[in-house]
């Protein structure tokens, strides 16, 4: 009898530590930016020159295009960059690669034209902006088709455990409340978003699992929660600083190199 209690209360013991290891609720600590100009810097095309209100963004061609540099500048507020990185103005400036953008001439020469996401044919500015911010190429996860690795939950879990957010470019999907998407953008790049938490419910079924978003947009009602299957898409693309299994650091980058003759 002795020996039926001893192996009753083991077995009772490791179901406990079992359900506490995935007991875990880690959130990062994220300023949110909401996407908007954010400097004096001349619109050419627009000859729109003033700061606009944070929520200007719904009806403004450009800033309703900056979730990207919007985005980049949270990941890099939270790897302790500062001005001109974390300027959603400087971002574009220095990170559009195509229609015509001189980059870092302290001119936005290309108004509202938002970021391609270096899909087939289409320049990574998304990359670009996510370089130029953070100071360091990303990592990139997705899509599927291509080299990059795909995206897990749990590599998820390790970034997010590691203190590394997650950039999410949320392709071919847009803010319903968005009117001045670019028609040659809409479906070769996505709404931008930083995943900075995760939640598992208290439960063994990852089904039920969460990442908190901060979502750019003005009216998104940032941050929120959004189940596991409602983020990861093997059409998104997805930048961090780290790949989320080794040990291995991203390697510096820069435009010029990229991109250079």
């Amino acid at each position: 009898m002795r020996s039926l209690l001893i192996f009753v209360l083991a077995i009772a013991l490791a179901v406990c530590l079992s359900a506490s290891a995935f007991a875990a609720s880690v959130t990062l600590p994220i300023t949110q930016v909401w996407q908007h100009k954010d400097t004096n810097m001349l619109c050419v095309p627009a000859a729109d020159a003033t700061i606009h209100a944070w929520n200007h963004a719904i009806v403004c061609m450009h800033c309703g295009t900056y979730c990207a540099p919007a985005a980049c500048a949270m990941y890099a507020l939270h790897w302790g960059r500062g001005v001109p990185f974390t300027n959603q103005d400087n971002i574009y400036d220095n990170a559009k690669l195509s229609g015509g953008e001189i980059l870092g001439n302290g001119m936005l020469e290309t108004h509202g034209l938002g970021m391609y996401a270096g899909t087939p044919m289409k320049q990574p500015e998304i990359q670009a902006a996510f370089s130029y911010a953070v100071g360091i190429w990303p990592y990139q996860f997705g899509p599927q088709g291509t080299q990059n690795p795909m995206l897990t939950h749990q590599m998820v879990i390790n970034l997010i455990s590691h203190n590394n957010p997650v950039l999410w470019a949320d392709m071919g999907t847009w803010p319903s409340d968005q009117t001045t998407v670019p028609v040659e953008l809409y479906y070769d790049s996505g709404h931008c978003k930083i995943i900075a938490g995760y939640n598992d419910m208290n439960t063994l079924d990852p089904a039920d699992d969460q990442y908190l978003i901060y979502d750019p947009w003005p009216n998104s009602g940032s941050p929120y929660w959004k189940l596991v299957n409602q983020v990861l898409d093997p059409v998104d693309i997805y930048l961090s600083v780290w790949d989320g299994i080794g040990t291995k650091a991203a390697s510096w980058g820069s435009i010029k190199q990229m991109f250079g003759n």
